[in-house]
C-alpha cells in the first residue's frame, strides 16, 4: 500500500465511526479529481458539480460502510460513474430542475397556467428552502440566488471552502427529496409544456 493508500484508509475507518473531519479531509483531497471525471463524462460544469456533490453526500450517507473500502479512488470513480449514467437518463427533468434553481423559473411570455404553476413550484421550493438549517439556508441562496462562488461564500460566512460545499451538497440533496415528495407531478406538467 502507497502513502496515500494508507492514510484514506485511516480516514475511512475515522469516517466509518461517525467522524465529520475524516470526511472533510477525504472531501478535500478528491474533490477536484471526481469533478473533473464528471467533468469529461459530461462535458458541462453544473451537471458535474452536481454529480460531484452527490458522490460525495452518498459516500457520507453510507459512511458506515466505508471502512471495506480498499481502493477509494477506484470506489469514487464508478460512484460518480453510475450516478452520471442515471443522470442522463433522466437529463431533461434534471436540466429543468437545475434551470429552476438558476433562474428562478422566469421564462419567457408563459401562458397563465404555467404561470401559476410556477408561482406554485416556487412556493414549495421556499417553504422548503425554510427548512433548510441557517447555515445551509444561507450557503444555498448565495450560491444559487446571489450567483456567488464557493470561495467568496467561504469570505461571506467565514467557513472554509469545504463546509460551504458541504453545506450546499446537504441543502441541494435535501430540496431534491422535498420537491420529489412535494412537487414531483406539478414538475412534470410544467416542464412537459417548455419547449
Amino acid at each position: 500500500m502507497t502513502t496515500s493508500h494508507y492514510t484514506d484508509h485511516a480516514l475511512l475507518l475515522r469516517m466509518a465511526a461517525g467522524e465529520e473531519e475524516a470526511f472533510n479531509q477525504l472531501f478535500n483531497s478528491y474533490w477536484d479529481k471526481v469533478y473533473s471525471t464528471a467533468l469529461v463524462l459530461t462535458k458541462s460544469n453544473q451537471i458535474a458539480e452536481d454529480i460531484a456533490q452527490e458522490v460525495f453526500l452518498r459516500m457520507w450517507q453510507n459512511r458506515h460502510k466505508t471502512d471495506i473500502i480498499d481502493n477509494l479512488e477506484g470506489f469514487l470513480f464508478i460512484t460518480a460513474r453510475n450516478l452520471i449514467y442515471n443522470k442522463l437518463s433522466r437529463l431533461k427533468l434534471e436540466t429543468a430542475y437545475t434551470n429552476y434553481l438558476q433562474h428562478h423559473f422566469a421564462p419567457p411570455e408563459p401562458d397563465t397556467d404555467t404561470q401559476t404553476e410556477f408561482r406554485q413550484l416556487q412556493s414549495i421550493l421556499e417553504e422548503g428552502m425554510r427548512q433548510l438549517p441557517p447555515q445551509q439556508q444561507k450557503a444555498f441562496r448565495l450560491s444559487r440566488e446571489n450567483g456567488l462562488n464557493h470561495e467568496e461564500i467561504s469570505r461571506q460566512m467565514g467557513v472554509s471552502r469545504a463546509t460551504v460545499k458541504d453545506y450546499i451538497v446537504r441543502a441541494i440533496a435535501f430540496l431534491r427529496k422535498y420537491l420529489q415528495e412535494h412537487a414531483l407531478g406539478l414538475l412534470v406538467v410544467l416542464f412537459s409544456r417548455i419547449k
